[in-house]
């Protein structure tokens, strides 16, 4: 087989599988929310492009130049979209490692994947609209040409370093430092400069050399593409090794942490104890649990510190450090436990006993940003009742909301895979979910403190709903684990055929 024949064989091997799979065969209405939200998302990039050249021209800056001296801004936020969109690596290979392909076929195709992905045009639907406004009735429609064509080689050489980073710090914290030391050094570039005038007009001779379709931007554009294709191949495949075949290293029994604390929860303590574990020897999950501390810690401090945080925004920040954790690891409930599903079901009640510890492992984590928000309540920003009222309304009906994914969950994710495994199949439901969970207090809070301004009903309103689904928290696991039961078959078959 050829380079190009294997190149093919597996773009056409990885689209039958994501056709035939069951989440895109099932899950209509989820899916058409999506693709609805996601038309709206770029109908508001449009409008976004649209309004931003209004202003450049109505207060004299610079027109379509204007564009070029917020490129390191929009690649920054080009770079966060991607995180919130994109996955790690959309296939699985681990069979190709076996077959005698041609070398670096395998890592080529995931690099030309990241190359023609739709995602890489996403800062276009904010550019194209204002460079119709500004760059067309100042240079002409050809202007467009070398206008797009600059812009879209530099969201591709962003993409490639998207790739490139997010392969490292899946295997490490410290890789953080990489995306971050590149766009604080493009930042503080512009400090160097004398004035903002001077700013815009060296970004401006940048952008018109693209324009003009100069040769030595282009040539420097691409070579930087291919030295970062190059060098995410390198670090792809290398990464793909190691996980594929893994030294094993000799660990010490000294270093185990014991936790007989949970001895005494009986069977449900076991349970607890997988659950710690899970989180403590996964490298992933654990980084997860680590950025969504750091962000509670934020999100307190920006309350803390920022003099004009109004109520909407406290709200929204109060809310999202309560409910973070259960986003980040209760959307995918039952996902990592399908990994020995079948053993759940050997014993009675073992899957009830299961989502009982799990609640009680993410309800006790509520301690977290209560206790983070105690310092704020003393300084007198926010009442004590008002991250009460939340913590109760998480632990009662947000969870309630989450845990029902437990029911329509049904592929595996692998405990320690990042980009060989199969953890990134699109769950349409578990987007309509996490919408729900997060919008679920909002019209409580916007009837009781926006418009009747009373927020003591509002507190009183989110404790009564969150207290009424802690009290009866036994009642509705139940019956998720009765309609897992229902259901066992279909979900072990799915977890089987993940794996």
């Amino acid at each position: 087989m050829t380079y190009w024949e294997a190149i093919q064989t597996l773009h056409k091997h990885f689209y039958l599988s994501g056709r035939r799979h069951k989440i895109w065969q099932a899950n209509n209405v989820a899916k058409l929310f999506y693709y609805v939200l996601a038309v709206f998302l770029y109908a508001y990039f449009a409008w976004i492009g649209y309004t931003l050249a209004g202003l450049t021209i109505h207060d004299n800056l610079g027109g379509y130049r204007f564009i070029y001296a917020l490129l390191p801004i929009f690649l920054f936020i080009d770079y966060l979209f991607r995180y919130t969109t994109d996955h790690r690596l959309l296939m699985h290979i681990r069979p190709y490692l076996l077959l005698p392909l041609p070398k670096h076929s395998y890592t080529d195709y995931l690099i030309l994947r990241q190359l023609i992905v739709f995602k890489n045009v996403n800062l276009l639907f904010i550019c194209i609209p204002f460079g119709i406004k500004t760059v067309i009735p100042e240079l002409g429609a050809t202007a467009m040409i070398g206008y797009t064509a600059g812009l879209y080689l530099l969201l591709l050489i962003n993409g490639q370093f998207f790739q490139f980073t997010q392969v490292l710090t899946a295997r490490g914290l410290l890789y953080w430092l990489i995306p971050i030391f590149t766009y604080f050094s493009i930042a503080v570039i512009t400090i160097f400069f004398p004035s903002p005038q001077s700013y815009l007009h060296h970004c401006a001779e940048v952008g018109n050399a693209m324009i003009r379709g100069e040769l030595w931007i282009y040539a420097v554009m691409v070579l930087l593409l291919i030295g970062m294709i190059l060098l995410n191949r390198n670090v792809l495949e290398q990464r793909i090794r190691q996980e594929q075949y893994p030294a094993t290293r000799s660990k010490s029994t000294k270093s185990n942490i014991k936790l007989t604390f949970f001895d005494r929860f009986n069977l449900i303590g076991e349970y607890l104890k997988i659950e710690l574990w899970t989180i403590l020897r996964n490298k992933s999950l654990r980084l997860i649990f680590i950025f969504n501390t750091i962000g509670i810690f934020l999100f307190s401090l920006i309350i803390a510190i920022d003099p004009e945080s109004d109520i909407v925004k406290i709200n929204g920040f109060i809310y999202y450090s309560f409910i973070i954790y259960g986003l980040s690891s209760l959307t995918k409930i039952m996902c990592y436990e399908g990994n020995y599903y079948e053993c759940l079901l050997m014993q009675r009640n073992s899957v009830q006993t299961l989502l009982l510890a799990k609640y009680y492992f993410y309800t006790a984590l509520q301690l977290v940003p209560l206790l983070t928000f105690l310092p704020i309540v003393l300084i007198g920003k926010i009442s004590f009742w008002t991250i009460l009222a939340y913590a109760l309304f998480t632990a009662g009906v947000a969870y309630r909301i989450l845990f029902q994914m437990a029911i329509y969950n049904k592929v595996t994710f692998s405990m320690q895979a990042t980009h060989t495994g199969k953890n990134a199949n699109t769950n349409y439901v578990q987007l309509v979910v996490t919408v729900i969970a997060i919008l679920s207090p909002f019209p409580i809070v916007s009837l009781g403190t926006w418009w009747l301004n009373q927020p003591t009903l509002t507190n009183s309103l989110l404790s009564l709903f969150g207290i009424s689904f802690i009290v009866t928290h036994r009642h509705w696991i139940k019956g998720i684990s009765q309609k897992m039961k229902a259901n066992q078959y279909e979900q072990l078959e799915g977890f089987q055929k993940s794996r």
